[in-house]
């Protein structure tokens, strides 16, 4: 990748970064409203982002837990150090741009939006092309079936961005990038379109993107590829006849899944065409006459659409996002595998108080495993699961998948995490637990895989529990510092548990006899199940997620006291710039204490639960309360 390349992919990654970690600044004037990006973009648009508004946005930030904590006067010294350590590492794309840090981050107004779409073959390009097709050589045929295949499946970009008072500022960063395209041979060539100067930027030789811009209302709109700028400043004219992605049935579909659930506007909102994307990337390579059909046997063309929306500020909540998935009827191939179900989430008793996180999923696994067979068969031939699993399963352990194994199932699983002390970089358990119909039947299972394998299985009493243990446990060459892990698996009730901490299970079974707390209790959880239940809206879920973000991260914070870790860092910045940073961070700053950073994050909770028109997920965060 040359220089101008670089300097290019800077400014796009510029004009989002700088949202992340701007202060607040003032409003942009009473200049006449640009248009939203939906009704600049071409209806074909295969990927979008947009921030609404980056003032309200940045705003929002500061205001936020995380900019509050910043802002706290024990928090400042670190949160320097930081920035000062962001700052070091984006001098080399300052100095590009002739610009500090903070003068980048104080350009952004209004509206900011990047979009992918499919590239537009220019005037020039189609000539080759024609004259290329009077020379039947087998090397010349080559070049034209790879170029055609290149060029009728190629991308192009467009960025928006509303600088207001600071268009200054951003027009230089343009001009620069001007500069070195020119300096490596592209020709520039301007014309005026309604009092608006659009400039074009043409290649030096093909293969190469076009680039055009033009700067109306304080605002910039750079396009990477023929006409992407110019179909947009038409559509900002009103003088195009061609619909834009705000016409577009499926965005329109997946955006009023993802906005209208809320009050207010949402600060971020984004799209995904899947399903051309992938089509795009595949038959730009040789294998497409092999991969596409396949991708298409699946089902993917289904997909209509991905798209979701961020939420912030509120009474209660720092956060709500929502993301819709836009599938079309009927679901085979592989959607045949999605087969969610509705049920209790309330957390079993066994649960216990001081978890990380909870997940109560529902589903039809006997179907979803069945459908999946359907799928693998496409690349596997008939019957590949029989073949691969359940056959070697009979032979060996005498357990049949479908009678055995699948109808022990009742359709709930469960999955939840606790940090194990002392810290360590693996000291995240994660406990999957499955309903099962019969206990008796599930724990005769059990004994009958251990008589075919009476070497390998022990089974020892935890709590009162007959939990069932590796004989020759893991743990060998584990590297000092790390948790050695110890897989166990016990019947509970209902339930079919399995941890790889023998502690995490003794705590389980602790908590199902009432001798420990259980989540269910916790007020935390009760706050937050409940604040689901409102953004149900009257949907019956298939799964419920509940999160202590305080908890995770304690486990980074006392990872990064840790001597190990520092060392660690120390010895990984010979060779990595960032890793030494942080090493040298951590050895002048000392960290402060953690109730310092737990006070600044509270739970969270997610959800999602099935519709005719396709799969809708959310999630969002408390506000921490004092």
């Amino acid at each position: 990748m040359n220089q101008t390349h670089r300097l290019v992919l800077a400014f796009l990654w510029f004009s989002f970064s700088v949202l992340l970690f701007q202060s607040p600044a003032s409003s942009a004037g009473d200049a006449p409203e640009v248009p939203g990006a939906p009704r600049l973009l071409p209806e074909d648009t295969l990927a979008y982002l947009r921030v609404d508004n980056a003032d309200e946005f940045r705003k929002g930030l500061a205001e936020s837990p995380i900019g509050q904590m910043l802002d706290d006067p024990s928090m400042r010294p670190f949160a320097s150090e930081i920035f000062q350590m962001m700052t070091e590492l984006f001098e080399r794309i300052g100095n590009e741009f002739g610009m500090t840090l903070d003068e980048m981050l104080a350009i952004p107004h209004g509206q900011v939006a990047i979009a992918a779409m499919p590239g537009n073959l220019s005037d020039e390009t189609e000539q080759a092309v024609e004259e290329d097709a009077g020379d039947e050589s087998p090397d010349a045929i080559r070049r034209r079936i790879d170029r055609k295949r290149k060029q009728q499946n190629s991308f192009a970009g467009l960025l928006l961005v509303e600088a207001g008072d600071n268009i200054d500022r951003l027009q230089s960063i343009v001009d620069r990038i001007e500069s070195r395209l020119i300096e490596s041979g592209y020709v520039r060539r301007t014309s005026m379109i309604d009092q608006t100067t659009l400039i074009r930027l043409l290649p030096p030789r093909p293969g190469r993107p076009e680039v055009e811009y033009f700067n109306r209302q304080q605002t910039i709109v750079f396009g990477i590829g023929h006409d992407t700028a110019s179909k947009a400043l038409a559509q900002w004219n009103e003088t195009s006849a061609d619909s834009t992605l705000a016409d577009r049935a499926d965005f329109t579909s997946v955006m009023s899944r993802c906005i209208g659930a809320e009050e207010t506007r949402p600060q971020i909102t984004f799209f995904l065409d899947p399903y051309h994307v992938i089509e795009r990337v595949v038959k730009r390579g040789g294998a497409a006459g092999f991969v596409w059909p396949i991708i298409e046997e699946l089902g993917v063309g289904k997909i209509r659409g991905v798209g979701g929306s961020v939420f912030r500020g509120g009474d209660d909540f720092d956060d709500i996002s929502h993301l819709h998935v836009l599938i079309d009827t009927p679901r085979d191939g592989f959607f045949g595998v999605l087969r969610p179900e509705t049920g209790d989430s309330m957390p079993p008793n066994w649960v216990p108080s001081d978890v990380t996180s909870y997940t109560s999923i529902h589903w039809d696994f006997a179907t979803t495993y069945k459908n999946f067979d359907k799928v693998l068969a496409k690349f596997q031939g008939a019957d590949p699961l029989k073949r691969y699993i359940e056959e070697p399963m009979k032979r060996d352990l005498d357990v049949s998948v479908q009678e055995d194994v699948l109808t022990l199932l009742s359709g709930r699983y469960i999955t939840s995490s606790w940090i194990e002390t002392p810290i360590k970089l693996n000291s995240r358990v994660q406990l999957h637990a499955f309903g099962i119909t019969d206990p008796l039947i599930a724990n005769a299972l059990i004994e009958k895989i251990r008589d075919r394998m009476p070497d390998k299985i022990n089974a020892e009493t935890i709590a009162g529990n007959v939990v069932f243990t590796p004989k020759n446990r893991p743990g060998r060459g584990v590297p000092e510092g790390l948790r050695t892990p110890e897989p166990c698996l016990m019947v509970m009730g209902d339930w079919l548990i399995f941890a790889d901490s023998r502690t995490f299970l003794e705590r389980v079974s602790l908590a199902n006899s009432d001798s420990l707390p259980r989540l269910i209790n916790v007020p935390e959880y009760e706050l937050v199940s409940s604040e689901l239940g409102g953004k149900l809206d009257g949907e019956k879920p298939f799964m419920m997620s509940f999160m202590r973000g305080s908890e995770y991260i304690r486990q980074f914070y006392e990872l990064a006291k840790s001597p190990d870790t520092r060392r660690y860092l120390s010895q990984q910045g010979e060779k990595n710039p960032l890793a030494a940073k942080l090493a040298v961070l951590l050895q002048k700053s000392e960290l402060p204490p953690f109730e310092k950073f737990e006070k600044y994050f509270a739970p969270s909770g997610s959800f999602g639960y099935d519709e005719p028109s396709g799969m809708h997920l959310g999630s969002f965060t408390l506000k921490p309360q004092e």
